[in-house]
C-alpha cells in the first residue's frame, strides 16, 4: 500500500513538472516597438479616447482614429464629446508619418464648431505605402471663461 501511495506521489510531481514548465514562443510579426508613445503595429486601424479626469468639466472625451483604407489612403477622425453644450470647441488632427526615427507632420486639417456638444470630422489622404501613420489630435473645449483640452495620439499602422 505504501508503495502504491509513493508511486502515485512521484507521477504527481512529474505530471506537476511538465504541467507548469510550458514554453512561450512570441511571433516576431506580432512585436511591436514604441517611439514616441506609439505602437509601431501591423493593423490596419488604431484608435483612442482620453476621457475627463474630473466630474463637473465641460470636456468630456477627446478621440483620435486613423484608418488604412486598403487603397494608398488614410482616414483620420477626431472627436470632441463635451459634457455639456459648449460655446465652442476646437478640433486639430495632425496626420503624422514613421520616418527615420521620427514623427513627421503629413497633414493638419482645424475644424470649430459653436453652441454644440459634439465636433466629429473624418477626411481621406493619400498616402505613401510602406510608412508608419499616426493620427494625433488636439480636442477642446470652451464654455464662458472654462477651456479644457484633451491631446489624444493613436499608436503608428503600417500602410502597405
Amino acid at each position: 500500500m505504501r508503495n502504491i501511495k509513493k508511486t502515485i506521489k512521484n507521477v504527481m510531481v512529474i505530471i506537476l513538472v511538465f504541467a507548469v514548465n510550458t514554453a512561450v514562443f512570441a511571433n516576431e510579426g506580432n512585436l511591436s516597438k514604441t517611439i514616441d508613445g506609439s505602437l509601431l503595429k501591423n493593423e490596419n486601424c488604431s484608435e483612442i479616447s482620453l476621457r475627463a479626469d474630473v466630474k463637473g468639466n465641460i470636456l468630456n472625451q477627446g478621440t483620435a482614429k486613423v484608418t488604412d483604407n486598403g487603397n494608398g489612403s488614410v482616414n483620420v477622425y477626431g472627436a470632441v464629446l463635451g459634457s455639456v453644450v459648449c460655446d465652442k470647441m476646437i478640433l486639430k488632427l495632425t496626420l503624422q508619418r514613421y520616418s527615420n526615427g521620427s514623427w513627421y507632420n503629413i497633414r493638419t486639417f482645424s475644424d470649430t464648431a459653436y453652441n454644440t456638444a459634439l465636433l466629429t470630422k473624418s477626411y481621406n489622404v493619400q498616402v505613401t505605402r510602406g510608412y508608419y501613420y499616426r493620427v494625433k489630435a488636439a480636442c477642446v473645449a470652451q464654455d464662458g471663461s472654462v477651456t479644457e483640452s484633451k491631446t489624444p495620439i493613436t499608436d503608428g499602422i503600417l500602410v502597405d
